[in-house]
């Protein structure tokens, strides 16, 4: 376990830090074939939604075909109808924003990968926040990727290293839950044992 994780703490998986200065490349709408999803949250405004703002997004890679979808964060005319944060804010599910299809495979590899560095930094063009006339879709549609060709080895490299690191965490994962099978046993704890130390544990 140590072992693993040594090896893991030594993986850097910073974007930014791989990919270094470069050269802009297409807006997300014009990677591979734009397809729009069904009408959401994600396509209001701040006519609809006090306080309309992005949450957290990802972007999940099928071959070559990257799904990106968002939560999305408002202030409820009815607070006490929503469960909200310290700031009364509520925040959406995950919803599908649009699908990007027969993108090149670094196309969608670049695309799964920076589009959460590009909104959890609010960078190449993206801002969180709707207003009257510009959507949560419209924020994410403006996000400038760079340019694959110019990141082609930068990018390389990273895929490579994310690849590593979810590896060692699974290992990770895997020994943990060897771990507290031997104490289980050693403890002989029953079913019922297990499930209380678990849930303490989870606090």
């Amino acid at each position: 376990m140590f072992d693993y994780r040594e090896a893991r703490e030594q993986l850097s998986l910073d974007l930014r830090q791989y990919l270094g200065n470069y050269e802009d490349g297409p807006k997300l709408p014009d990677v591979g074939l734009f397809q729009p999803s069904e009408s959401t949250v994600l396509d209001a405004t701040t006519e609809e939604y006090e306080k309309l703002r992005v949450g957290d997004v990802r972007a999940e890679r099928d071959g070559t075909s990257v799904t990106v979808s968002a939560t999305a964060r408002y202030k409820p005319e009815d607070e006490d109808a929503h469960e909200t944060d310290t700031y009364g804010y509520t925040e959406t599910e995950f919803v599908e924003a649009f699908t990007l299809v027969d993108c090149s495979e670094r196309e969608a590899a670049l695309v799964a990968a920076f589009v959460p560095v590009a909104v959890d930094d609010e960078i190449a063009g993206f801002r969180e926040n709707a207003t009257k006339t510009n959507s949560l879709v419209d924020r994410l549609k403006t996000i400038t990727l760079p340019d694959p060709d110019d990141v082609a080895d930068d990018l390389r490299r990273y895929v490579e290293t994310k690849a590593r690191a979810d590896e060692l965490d699974a290992k990770i994962e895997e020994t943990d839950r060897l771990i507290d099978e031997i104490v289980y046993d050693l403890y002989d704890l029953t079913d019922e044992e297990i499930a209380i130390v678990e849930e303490a544990v989870a606090e």
